[in-house]
């Protein structure tokens, strides 16, 4: 659901000027955002927190019902408040990410065992 404590959220606003390094904006998991999109004939609006947006927009609106969003159909996307640091200050999604490829990698199996 959209967090309605502001009194304990700290701000993480968009830096769109200055030095390439402090620039930070765009869409991150745990937004308050609200999108337009089509449905049939109609231009509809909903307001929510983002949940996922590699493929589809995934969210749970106002009500805590789930939404996923085809991005062919979306019109509009508002960031209303950030919720979470950059990526790159986030310690929770840092500790989360998949080693990088090339590293230690696994022994083969001894020649007596079969391969399936």
């Amino acid at each position: 659901m959209v967090s309605k404590n502001k009194k304990n959220s700290k701000e993480y606003p968009d830096v769109f000027d200055g030095p390439l390094r402090e620039r930070r904006y765009g869409l991150r998991i745990d937004d308050e955002v609200e999108i337009q999109y089509i449905a049939g004939n109609e231009l509809k609006t909903i307001r929510g927190r983002l949940l996922e947006f590699k493929n589809d927009i995934e969210l749970v609106d106002e009500e805590g019902y789930y939404h996923q969003i085809i991005y062919d159909w979306v019109v509009d996307i508002k960031v209303i408040k950030h919720n979470r640091p950059p990526p790159s200050e986030d310690q929770e999604l840092l500790s989360m990410k998949k080693p990088k490829k090339g590293g230690k990698k696994s022994p083969p199996p001894p020649p007596d065992q079969a391969y399936f």
